[in-house]
This record gives structure tokens, sequence and C-alpha cells, in this order.
């Protein structure tokens, strides 16, 4: 696709530190639960998200990113902004990844997430994800995101290395027509995420990274 190879082209600054890439993409997420980073962006900003928010027991409506610590400290939400703008930057997919690469915690776990806040912006945000993930295929990269026509526009391209988790909308709703997905539920019998027992941490479990496991339901909190 002409998106994908015109960005793969559009790369001219050579990467050497983690330091001179961390200023290109504002720097990646650490959270209490993951076993490794992540990158977060404004939940603010969704595009499916803004609309279900205002739906009553959308999975948005009660956004945990929209709460917490991710709204308590100012200096989240702003930086949080900057990773949204730095996304334009004509090095921002060398700088992710260089620093994909070179994180010891993401070599030694091997895995990576996209977005513990936010969403796919528009499909040349998608396209570079898709770079950064063909260029990094000793990790395995979890995608969450309920941007479905961005994604069955761009399936041919999805590497392996990189799973796309289709969200379903409602909360003890039916998991979307596709792939892998996730859920949310009240039952905690029916999660398929068992962190509420783990002190809402993932541990050891890969579940969300495993193609092999179709739909991934979380217990909702």
């Amino acid at each position: 696709m002409e998106i994908i190879n015109n960005l793969g082209a559009n790369t001219p600054t050579l990467i050497k530190t983690i330091k001179q890439a961390t200023a290109i993409v504002q720097g990646l997420t650490k959270t209490d639960k993951m076993p490794s980073f992540s990158y977060s962006i404004p939940a603010k900003e969704c595009k499916k998200g803004a609309k279900l928010r205002k739906i009553k027991n959308s999975v948005c409506s009660t956004c945990y990113a929209l709460k917490g610590n991710y709204t308590r400290y100012p200096k989240i939400m702003e930086t949080q902004y900057k990773r949204l703008n730095s996304i334009m930057h004509l090095d921002w997919v060398n700088a992710m990844i260089f620093l994909i690469n070179n994180k010891k915690q993401i070599k030694e776990t091997g895995v990576f997430r996209w977005h513990d806040s936010g969403d796919i912006q528009s499909r040349e945000h998608l396209a570079k994800i898709i770079l950064v993930a063909k260029e990094t295929p000793n990790v395995k990269h979890w995608l969450p995101t309920k941007e479905s026509r961005l994604i069955r526009e761009m399936a041919e391209f999805i590497p392996s290395n990189l799973i796309i988790r289709l969200s379903g909308s409602m909360i003890d709703g039916n998991a979307p027509k596709y792939a892998n997905t996730s859920t949310v539920t009240t039952n905690k019998d029916n999660a398929t995420c068992r962190a509420f027992e783990n002190d809402g941490k993932c541990g050891d479990c890969r579940k969300c990274w495993d193609k092999q496991i179709k739909n991934i339901s979380y217990y909702k909190h």
C-alpha cells in the first residue's frame, strides 16, 4: 500500500540513543499492571470512544483512562498530548523501533502494548504501528481498538507479531465479529483476564498477546 511505502521512505534521521528516541516519541508508558512497556495517548481523543462515552452501559462510559492516576496528575495528560502530537514526527517510526528493540524490559518479556490509554487516530497512525511491528519481529505487539473500519482496511498488511483485538462496545455485550476480540463482563466467573486475583497485575499471563485465544473478557473495574 502506498501509505506504508511512503512512510517507510520518510525517516531520514539515524536514531542512535534511547535518549534521542525518547525525545521524539515523548517516552513509553510503564503501568503497574503491564509486564512491559506500553504507549498511551489521551483517551479524550478516541474517535469511536468519544461517541460511546455518551451511551449508558457502554465500555467507554466508565473509561478507566479518564479517571484515577490518568487524570489525577496533570503531567500525565500533558505528556499524553505530547505523544499524540509526536506521531506526526517524520522520525516517529524509527524512534519507536529503536526503543522497542533496545529497552531491556521489552527484550526480556518479548511483549509490548499499544495504547493503555487512547486508540488509533487514523490510517496513517495504524500504518506507522504496522511498520514498527514489522521492524521489531522478536516482540509480540498487542493493540486493542474499536476502530473496526481501519483495521479491516489494513488487514492484509498486519504482520503476524501484531495481534489486534477488536473491542466490544457494551458491558456484558457480545464480542464483535473479528478474528481476535475483547469484551467486558460484570461476572468474575466469565472473565478470561484474572488480574483482579493478582493485585491487578498480569503477572506471568500473556493471554492478550496470544492469537490462539479468540476473545479476552475483562472483569469490569
